[in-house]
This record gives C-alpha cells, sequence and structure tokens, in this order.
C-alpha cells in the first residue's frame, strides 16, 4: 500500500512549475525507484501507476473569437510591421495560451520545455524572424530540439523525438503535448535511426486567430510579457 501511495504521487507531481530540468528530475526519481525497490511482480502495476498522464487545463483559457485563416510568413510580417499599437495585453497572454505555446515553451519561468525558450525573444529575433519561427517552424531546428525516425526490423517507422536511450531501450516521445507518454522500444527491434528536417512544432497554430488575436500574441512575444510595453499604450 505504501508503494502505492508513492508512486501515485507523480502524474501530480509532473503537473508542477519549476525549473526546466524539473520534469526531467522528477522521471529520473520515478525510474531509480522502479529500478530499487519494487518487487518484480508489482513492476508492471506502479510503473503504469507512476507513467500516467494527468488531464491538464489550460489556466484562464480563453478560446480565440475567429475567423481565422491560413497566414503567410510576408502577410503576417506585415500586419505586425504596422499595427502593433495599442494592443490588448490580457488578450495577448490569453492567446498565448489558447493556441498551446505554454505547452511546449518556458516563457518568463514558466511553461514546458520541448521547444526553445521565449523570454527576451523579442529582442533575440527579428520580427520577421520570430514569426517565421512560428509559420514555418521547421525551417530552422536547433540540434537541441531535433526530431527523430526509428525504422524498426518489422519495417514500421516511428516519427518522435528521442529522449533517452538506456538499458537495451530507446525512449520515444511521439506527442509535444503530451511529453511524459512515450514509447518504449528495444533496440534489439531497431534497424535504423536518424533526425529529421521537420519540426515536432505543427505548422498553423496561430490560424485560428483573426488579425487582433494575432497582433495581440506577437505583442505579447515581442513586449517580453510586459504589461508597461509602450505596446499596450492606448
Amino acid at each position: 500500500e505504501l508503494r502505492k501511495t508513492f508512486f501515485s504521487w507523480f502524474p501530480r507531481a509532473r503537473t508542477w512549475k519549476g525549473g526546466n530540468s524539473f520534469k526531467g528530475f522528477i522521471e529520473n526519481i520515478r525510474k531509480d525507484a522502479l529500478a530499487t525497490f519494487v518487487p518484480p511482480d508489482e513492476l508492471a502495476a506502479l510503473d503504469a501507476l507512476s507513467n500516467k498522464v494527468e488531464s491538464v487545463t489550460i489556466p484562464n483559457y480563453v478560446a480565440p473569437k475567429g475567423p481565422g485563416k491560413n497566414y503567410t510568413l510576408d502577410e503576417a510580417v506585415t500586419l505586425a510591421s504596422n499595427n502593433l499599437k495599442g494592443r490588448d495585453f490580457a488578450n495577448g497572454e490569453a492567446m498565448y495560451r489558447s493556441v498551446m505555446c505554454a505547452t511546449c515553451h518556458r516563457f518568463n519561468g514558466e511553461g514546458g520545455s520541448i521547444g526553445p525558450d521565449l523570454t527576451g525573444s523579442g529582442n533575440r529575433y527579428t520580427l520577421r524572424d520570430l514569426i517565421e519561427n512560428i509559420t514555418d517552424p521547421s525551417k530552422v531546428i536547433s540540434d537541441q530540439y531535433d526530431s527523430h525516425e526509428i525504422t524498426k526490423k518489422d519495417g514500421s517507422v516511428l516519427i518522435g523525438r528521442i529522449v533517452v536511450e538506456e538499458n537495451g531501450k530507446v525512449f520515444l516521445m511521439t506527442n509535444p503535448f503530451a511529453p511524459n507518454d512515450q514509447l518504449s522500444i528495444a533496440e534489439s527491434d531497431i534497424a535504423k535511426k536518424g533526425t529529421r528536417k521537420v519540426s515536432m512544432m505543427p505548422p498553423g497554430l496561430i490560424n485560428s486567430l483573426n488579425q487582433d488575436e494575432l497582433l495581440d500574441l506577437i505583442a505579447y512575444l515581442v513586449s517580453g510579457g510586459n504589461k508597461a510595453d509602450k505596446a499596450f499604450k492606448k
């Protein structure tokens, strides 16, 4: 019973906020505990119990009003170049959450770590480069955030990101919106593995936004989440 109580803690712990390596530390503790003091006949059940993914709700979620459209890079850059004044900070923050940016990216100390930290992105990128990273995420991919393709000996192909390789197994994250839900593949079953030139970030995430919602989002990113930024002055 104590083991069940202990391992039921992990799904809840994964939802907590912490540094960039926090979730990795939690997972290392889980794996070490499974390897150290779990009887063989309980291993499968406790592994499943501790590896469950709790449903994650987006705080203060606001659905985009739309109607959206398929924004091209040039169209979005032209729109943003002339209209980042008098924007709505609260709506920009809401759109940041609604298009799932916070699920995969850290921003001012909060969010996921699947993609690059967006803190200070307004200073690191030109407006065009920032928008290009959103509309065409596969154009430039840091080797830190590679995706991978695994071909198994039976001919099947798996796509995702290799998270860790240990004890003769490869753990593959296939869904960036559920990073803890990983496939375990035996090394002995793998014929070939390599990197892909396709980002795990889906294109078109901003296509549900109308023009004002898109501009509020871009202003929020460029300002670094600063409500006092000139972009939000009426």
